[in-house]
C-alpha cells in the first residue's frame, strides 16, 4: 500500500514559554492518520521505517523558514524496537542536522516493549555524542513503568501518557501517591512533561504538584509549518480515522 504522509509540530512549554516542538505524522489520504505503532508491528525488523521518519523530518524542518522553529528542541518519535537495536548512525541525516543546527530529541514509543536495555543505553550514549537527546514517551503507574525507568540512562524527559493526566484531574485522590512517584522520577534527575493538558483547571492542577513542562491543545493544535509530502511505501501500512484528532487539526 502507498500512502503520501506529512508532518505537523504541536508545541511545548516549559511552564509558559514555548521550548520545543514533537513532530507528528499524518497522512494525506482522505484526511487519514498513519498509526506508526502498527507500521513497524507489521514489517521488517531492519528499522526502515524509523529510519524513513527520522530523516523525513529532518528533511521537512529543512524546509521550514521561520529560525525560531528549528532553533528550538523538535522531537521525533522512534520505536522501543529502533532503541533495542544497535543503531546506524550512518543511515541518519547528521549533515543536515550540523548544518542546521537542529537540536533532536528521540522520543521511545511504547518503551515498555525495548527488549534490551543495555543496547538501548548504548544507543542513547552513542546519540548524545552527537547532540540527539532521548526521552521516553507514555509512561504510566504500572510497575512495567517504574522498572523501565530504572533501567534506563541518561534520559532527558519522561512523558506522562495523557490517561495518567486525566486520572490525576478526576482522581484527586490519588494525588498524594502520584506525587511520590513523580519525586521517584525527579530523583533520578529526569524532567517530567505532561501530555494532553487541554483544559486551564487541568494546568493548574499539575502544576501545584510540580510539573513544570506541558504539552496539549490547551496550549496549541498541532501546526503545519510546510507543505512538503512524503511517499510512504511499506509492506503493510495502515490509515485509521480518529475523530477526536482530526476535530483538533
Amino acid at each position: 500500500m502507498h500512502v503520501n504522509v506529512f508532518f505537523m509540530y504541536q508545541p511545548k512549554y516549559h511552564n509558559d514559554l514555548l521550548f520545543g516542538y514533537e513532530a507528528l505524522l499524518r497522512s494525506d489520504n482522505n484526511g487519514g492518520l498513519v498509526c506508526p505503532h502498527l507500521i513497524v508491528d507489521k514489517n521488517s525488523d531492519d528499522n526502515k521505517f524509523d529510519y524513513f521518519i527520522i530523516n523525513s523530518v529532518i528533511d521537512s524542518l529543512s524546509k521550514i523558514s521561520d529560525k525560531e522553529v528549528i532553533d528550538k528542541v523538535i522531537s521525533i518519535n522512534v520505536s522501543a524496537r529502533f532503541m533495542s537495536t544497535i543503531i546506524i548512525l550512518s543511515n541518519i541525516n547528521i549533515k543536515t542536522i550540523s548544518e542546521l543546527n537542529l537540536h533532536i530529541e528521540f522520543e521511545i514509543l511504547e518503551g515498555d516493549k525495548i527488549i534490551n536495555f543495555n543496547i538501548c543505553n548504548e544507543n542513547i550514549n552513542l546519540l548524545k555524542m552527537i547532540g540527539i537527546s532521548v526521552s521516553v514517551d507514555d509512561f504510566g503507574s504500572d510497575y512495567s513503568s517504574i522498572r523501565r525507568l530504572i533501567n534506563l540512562k541518561n534520559v532527558n524527559f519522561i512523558k506522562l501518557d495523557r490517561i495518567l493526566v486525566r486520572d490525576i484531574e478526576n482522581h484527586p485522590e490519588l494525588i498524594k501517591s502520584i506525587q511520590i512517584l513523580f519525586e521517584f522520577i525527579w530523583s533520578m534527575n529526569f524532567n517530567i512533561i505532561a501530555e494532553g493538558v487541554e483544559k486551564e483547571a487541568t494546568l493548574t492542577l499539575l502544576k501545584s504538584i510540580g510539573i513544570e513542562y506541558f504539552q496539549g491543545f490547551y496550549f496549541s493544535k498541532p501546526l503545519r509549518l510546510e507543505n512538503e509530502v512524503y511517499p510512504l511505501e511499506f509492506a503493510d501500512v495502515e490509515v485509521w480515522k480518529d475523530d477526536f484528532l482530526e476535530s483538533n487539526l
